[in-house]
């Protein structure tokens, strides 16, 4: 085992011991996270002592094993037992038992480590492994756009009106440093420091000419709803014929394996500026409608007289819906603002918006897009529409065919009048609501919920569930109530976008939507009222609800939509002597980064040079510059000539690994000081060739590739 020079020996006690406090920190108290950081330390200096001695590897695995024994041991002697706990006090007793818990626990572990590594290269890859899990899981609970966890880092950022993602990706940062230190794992006392600040240059040229504060952009969701850019196609989309396969970003698609484990991110917050209570308990923000029927399903109408009620581009000036519902007692004007966290197809809007209005963005780092809506939102509930009748007076007989086109197949109709001959007095029969209402609870009663399925593939897949097995989800549903209304002469349509519980709302008026919360649903028009939401709601559900969304982040992105400071009222505000030093200081992180670049394109440059001079080079040159250029090879991989040495030894001392560079170092010498022996440029290209069989077998490929990336190698060429 090669001696590890005390720089490199410290760099690497100092991993540990941010690594065990990176473990310990989210789940101990202060004094335990300490004790593990102490425990770290002394475990990876334990390990590095250890790997020197005569000990077999197995012996020093169970000895530091022991330690994990040891700490479970006195944690319980201190906590479960009468010989500490009366004296210190319950608290303190549990305090102490877990700072010893943790601390032996991370000498034994990362003792372990360092010793395996020490003695075998292999290992270092689970040192790499531990220290990324460590970093990852501190900042683990800031994932998915939940950007006030961990609170214990977070809170005091944002009290200060910072933002904590700078923080995080600095975390990162420290942690890729720290990995790419124990991956260079070198030698001599002068290159670990100068290892040292070229990964923090590499650092500060990276935060100071890239713009990485954006919020990172979540995955796509919205189920094959389409509410979102390249939102993953549904399967068996390429059924049907004449174009019926055919489908675009923003069209709903059946599919049979839905994930839903990424959509619970944020993507967007809604906020209220008038209070307004849905009839129905639940805001639906439409994004866009499907009222075509193309053979197969419902897609997004080609007729200009159809579905005015939609708008398909983002506001730059004042949109005005072209047909909105009538106004009066029956809706009411309600004003809301929607900051966007991710990029959409189309802008949504609360019930039926009447105009689009932009916004300014108070956040563009984080919010995409920010606009108003105001709409007419439906005040009246079921009961006051039972005498409205179905469409409008407006349409045209060829409109109100286009909106009760469904498929042929009888089945359908003979089914909806079952439902509502059964469901149904004989002078509630032909009343529009009274028959939606029938249809949509008959539709829950027998449904089930599931984003599990096995209809995509067939002819027809409304057809498949709806007389099949009954499983499916909304876009099931919403197709399935749409055609049963319109085989009875019901104008309907499936509208989608996002479906949030006024619950959620919790006395605020934000609303946090997240990619769960996409939904589509049936929709039918009543004359006087427009077009009306009448969702289906299944009593059996396979597929577990959304979890509610976080209150605090829902309060937070809420004020930072609004523009406002999200420090509490008796924080302190950041000084102008902080707010100075951080301009200046990311001034001199950007020039600095980019004199950075500039040094390490022309070392790079010069590197590279001296590697190809022997291809140019004259005969009389060649002998200098071959050695020369395997001079540098061997000094990327550590292996160079110490000081007072003569080149005579240096080769020997390399000769069992590399034997023939005892040959081009006699070459060298020869034509340096006018020796007899003189090669062809033929002899050298083979020595160096064979040269090249020899460092490859005698060094690990990841080290190989690692060299080429250290612009510094040739300068310690000698």
């Amino acid at each position: 085992m090669v001696e590890e020079p005390w720089l490199a020996t410290a760099l690497r006690a100092a991993v540990m011991a941010a690594t065990a406090f990176a473990f310990a920190w989210p789940i101990a108290q202060p004094w335990a996270a300490g004790a593990a950081a102490l425990g770290g330390c002394v475990g990876a200096l334990a390990g590095a002592g250890a790997a020197r001695t005569r000990l077999r590897t197995p012996a020093l695995v169970l000895g530091f094993a022991a330690l994990l024994l040891v700490a479970w041991g006195l944690r319980a002697s201190v906590v479960s037992t009468n010989l500490l706990a009366p004296s210190l006090g319950p608290g303190r007793a549990l305090d102490l038992g877990d700072a010893l818990f943790f601390g032996f626990a991370a000498l034994g572990t990362l003792g372990t480590l360092r010793a395996l590594s020490a003695r075998h290269r292999v290992a270092s890859i689970f040192e790499l492994l531990v220290v990324g899990l460590a970093f990852a899981n501190l900042v683990a609970a800031h994932r998915m756009g939940a950007i006030d966890r961990p609170h214990d880092l977070a809170d005091p950022i944002l009290a200060a009106g910072g933002d904590p993602t700078i923080v995080f990706l600095a975390v990162g940062a420290v942690a890729t440093g720290v990995m790419v230190l124990l991956l260079l794992s070198e030698r001599g006392l002068l290159r670990s420091g100068v290892d040292l600040l070229v990964v923090v240059g590499l650092l500060l040229l990276l935060f100071g000419t890239t713009h990485m504060l954006r919020m990172p952009s979540p995955p796509p969701t919205g189920g094959g709803l389409g509410l979102r850019p390249n939102d993953e196609s549904g399967q068996g989309q390429n059924h049907g014929q004449g174009g019926h396969g055919q489908s675009r970003d923003d069209d709903l698609q059946f599919r049979d394996q839905y994930d839903q484990s990424n959509d619970n991110v944020p993507v967007g917050v809604v906020l209220l500026h008038d209070d307004y209570s849905p009839p129905s308990g639940v805001y639906y923000l439409r994004q866009n409608a499907f009222s075509q029927y193309n053979g197969r399903r419902l897609v997004g109408t080609t007729r200009p007289d159809a579905d005015r009620d939609l708008v398909a581009s983002f506001p730059s000036t004042r949109i005005d819906v072209p047909e909105t519902p009538p106004l009066g007692a029956n809706r009411t004007l309600v004003r809301t603002t929607v900051a966007l966290l991710a990029e959409h197809t189309r802008p949504m809007g609360l019930e039926a918006p009447l105009r689009f209005e932009p916004a300014q963005n108070p956040d563009p780092d984080r919010f995409v897009r920010v606009y108003d809506i105001t709409s007419a939102a439906l005040t009246a509930d079921a009961a006051a529409m039972l005498g409205a009748t179905a469409g409008s007076s407006s349409w045209s007989p060829d409109l109100f065919r286009y909106y009760t086109q469904g498929p042929d197949d009888p089945r359908y109709a003979a089914l909806a009048n079952q439902i509502l001959d059964e469901s149904l007095p004989a002078e509630m029969r032909h009343v529009p609501v009274a028959e939606i209402l029938a249809l949509m609870d008959w539709l829950g009663a027998v449904g089930t919920y599931s984003l599990r399925s096995r209809h995509a593939n067939a002819e027809d897949p409304t057809a498949d569930f709806l007389f099949g097995d009954r499983i499916g989800y909304c876009v099931h549903f919403s197709h399935a109530a749409t055609f049963l209304a319109r085989s009875v002469g019901l104008p309907a349509r499936v509208g989608s976008g996002y479906a949030l519980e006024e619950a959620q709302r919790q006395g605020g008026s934000a609303l946090l939507i997240a990619g769960d919360r996409a939904h589509a649903w049936p929709e039918f028009y009543l004359e006087g009222y427009g077009w009306v939401v009448f969702d289906v709601s299944p009593r059996t559900v396979a597929t577990p609800p959304p979890s509610p969304p976080d209150p605090e982040l829902q309060r937070l992105l809420g004020e930072l939509a609004r523009g406002q400071s999200v420090a509490p009222p008796d924080a302190s505000p950041v000084p102008e002597m902080v707010r100075a030093a951080r301009r200046v200081g990311s001034s001199a992180a950007t020039y600095g980064g980019l004199g950075l670049a500039l040094v390490l394109l022309v070392l790079f440059l010069w590197k590279s040079w001296r590697r190809l001079a022997p291809l140019f080079s004259s005969e009389a040159a060649l002998p200098r510059v071959v050695y020369r250029a395997e001079l540098d090879r061997l000094s990327e991989l550590s292996r160079r000539r110490r000081r007072g040495e003569s080149r005579e030894a240096f080769a020997t001392r390399l000769a069992s690994e590399l034997p023939t560079f005892e040959g081009l170092t006699r070459a060298h010498l020869a034509s340096a000081f006018g020796g007899r022996l003189r090669l062809e440029r033929a002899r050298y290209r083979e020595l160096a060739g064979l040269l090249g069989r020899e460092r490859r077998a005698s060094f690990a490929v990841w080290r190989r590739a690692l060299a080429l990336f250290d612009p510094f190698s040739f300068l310690w060429s000698r």
